[in-house]
């Protein structure tokens, strides 16, 4: 291959790899953003939960002081029972019996009355805390109804560039030659089967080499590789960490990234 074929090959196929880098982001963020959805539906079906569960406790607070006030009204039929017949009672014990249950009632309504008491002012504080949750749930549901709809404008827009991108990469395709393209997509695919792998392919198969030094590792490219690097009559891999070098050209006036 001549020293201006290879060059050019190079520049392709690091122009395909920019593409590819391209679509591999794109791709992970197509598959983060359903996640950050369902966080935002998450946080309402919670903000949700935590409403019904207040008003359950409302509900049993108003059925609790309900349950009190009927009391009372079963007592008040009980002591007018009582006096009714204190008014026929012929002896005095029968009579001081009947008074004594009419202070037991006196007092199972006093009782009554204080929880009553506490239990309006339970209603009021669980009321105002609903009213707040619900306010919350409402802005939860427009907050999350608004960034929703813009992640979904983000994932169209991501769907239309990946597209686009694509089409640029299958217009680069036949441009290069197989066996390094075949070496290539070799190196992508070992490094995207695993995550530790994806995170050092997106460094790149092909490493520019500017000012001496290797963009992928950042350090410094042997003189002797270099100096074959820049012949550009063989593929040259850096010492240091194996990616193929697309270096500067020893002449200024050759075209490079």
């Amino acid at each position: 291959m001549s020293n201006e074929s290879l060059q050019q090959q190079l520049s392709l196929l690091y122009q395909l790899q920019e593409r590819d880098l391209e679509l591999l982001s794109i791709h992970q963020k197509l598959q983060t953003i359903p996640h950050q959805i369902a966080e935002l539906n998450a946080g309402v079906v919670q903000s949700e939960k935590d409403m019904t569960a207040k008003s359950a406790e409302l509900a049993e607070t108003e059925k609790a002081q309900r349950a009190k006030n009927a009391d009372l009204e079963m007592n008040a039929v009980q002591r007018e029972k009582y006096r009714n017949e204190q008014r026929i009672v012929t002896s005095n014990e029968a009579y001081s019996a009947l008074e004594r249950q009419i202070e037991f009632l006196d007092r199972e309504d006093e009782e009554a009355e204080d929880t009553i008491l506490v239990l309006m002012e339970e209603s009021d504080r669980l009321k105002e805390e609903l009213a707040e949750l619900e306010g919350e749930v409402n802005r939860e549901k427009e907050k999350t109804d608004t960034e929703t709809k813009q992640l979904q404008q983000e994932i169209h827009g991501l769907e239309t560039e990946s597209a686009e991108k694509l089409d640029e990469r299958k217009a680069f395709l036949p441009k290069i030659n197989k066996p390094l393209r075949d070496e290539y997509h070799r190196w992508m695919k070992s490094r995207l089967t695993s995550k530790s792998g994806a995170a050092r392919a997106q460094t790149g198969f092909v490493a520019l080499g500017k000012n001496g030094i290797c963009s992928s590792c950042r350090i410094a490219i042997q003189p002797q590789t270099l100096k074959e690097a820049q012949k550009y009559q063989k593929q040259v891999y850096c010492s240091s960490c194996k990616r193929l070098l697309y270096v500067e050209p020893a002449t200024p006036d050759i075209p490079f990234p």
